[in-house]
């Protein structure tokens, strides 16, 4: 289930309860509206114990007066929280824009957040996100792959541990890179690099590994690949029937990454490659100066992330002889056996990258 599918089932269950409490948040069900559509932002994934601050916005009153706001976080909060009353004063007496402010627990699941304005003798307004908790690390949000249990051994690189397998006469990264130098995490949020991994374009993926260990070539991927079974291949071809031995059985916050398929089968993960379905990247235009944020980056703003729990891309070194600005990937398919080939953009196709170093 991706973040979309479960955003959909998380409103259906905030529409239901609205219709149960409408009486209760409303003045009366004829009663007039306020104008303009209540707002807030709030970043889509985040690190424990992280402080959020959220500010409502687009809302004003027919006859220029006051509004009030207050907010409710499921399921941490059993009481809504007021932050801004009709006379514009909070609790304290002191002038208030009704922000709100939020310290998340450490619990690696999804909350929802409801903010509402309010003005005597109208209609409540709302509106509802979302924000999800994440760790990187073994066993916090991406669980049940058992890579120290499973690895050949290991390395401490810029304060992370990288985990590697001895395959194909090679040692290969069990986790996808996370050089936060270069490229973007999932939904540009921060906290998603240790958990994802981060997305690159080519150029970046070509400078991302650390030193002694270097991006694959696709020739690298075959030599992988026949390790895991499969016989007269060819660089640059479709292999055949190795998809199981590269992915990794993972959940992610409890939920399944890899959907399960009959023509993949169960998976195996007997490369110990541990590959997860964290999609891909449309990356866009990365700023030439990216501000920052506590919770946001910005290198890429308008990065769209696509195929979580359908797909994996993995860059190769290999460019695309005879077309300019495109270079060779390596992709899994949740429902499809085979490691796939094909061509991206060099400049905004966004792949993540296991990095692999030569015995």
């Amino acid at each position: 289930m991706n973040i979309e599918k479960l955003k959909m089932i998380l409103l259906a269950g905030v529409l239901t309860l609205g219709v149960i409490s409408c009486k209760k948040d409303e003045e009366t069900s004829t009663s007039p509206s306020l104008d303009g559509h209540l707002d807030f932002s709030v970043p889509a994934y985040i690190a424990p114990l992280s402080k959020v601050t959220m500010t409502p916005r687009g809302v004003t009153h027919p006859d220029g007066e006051e509004v009030g706001y207050y907010w409710k976080v499921s399921p941490t909060m059993t009481q809504n929280d007021t932050t801004r009353y009709e006379t514009g004063l909070d609790f304290n007496g002191k002038p208030s824009d009704g922000t709100f402010t939020h310290t998340f627990p450490d619990s690696l699941k999804t909350f929802t957040i409801y903010a509402y304005a309010f003005a005597k003798g109208y209609a409540n307004m709302s509106d509802t996100d979302y924000c999800t908790v994440v760790s990187g690390g073994l066993e916090r949000s991406i669980t049940n792959l058992d890579i120290a249990k499973n690895a050949s051994g290991y390395e401490q690189i810029g304060g992370k541990t990288y985990y590697y397998t001895t395959v194909g006469g090679n040692d290969w990264m069990m986790s996808n890179l996370a050089n936060q130098s270069a490229g973007t995490p999932y939904y540009n949020c921060k906290a998603m690099s240790d958990v994802f991994g981060r997305y690159y374009s080519y150029e970046e993926a070509l400078t991302a590994c650390p030193e002694g260990w270097t991006l694959p070539t696709d020739a690298d991927w075959v030599a992988l690949a026949e390790a895991a079974g499969a016989k007269d291949v060819q660089a640059h071809e479709n292999i055949s029937s190795v998809a199981a031995a590269l992915m990794g059985n993972a959940y992610f916050n409890n939920v399944r990454m890899w959907e399960y398929w009959p023509a993949v089968g169960d998976i195996t993960n007997e490369t110990g490659m541990s590959i997860i379905a964290s999609g891909f990247a449309m990356l866009g235009s990365r700023n030439a100066e990216p501000k920052e944020d506590q919770f946001i980056e910005y290198s890429y703003p308008n990065a769209i992330f696509k195929g979580y729990q359908e797909y994996a891309a993995f860059w190769t070194a290999d460019q695309v002889t005879g077309e300019e600005n495109m270079a060779y990937y390596r992709y899994l398919i949740f429902n499809q056996p085979d490691l796939m080939i094909a061509k991206g953009d060099m400049n905004t196709f966004g792949a993540s990258v296991r990095c692999v170093r030569k015995k």
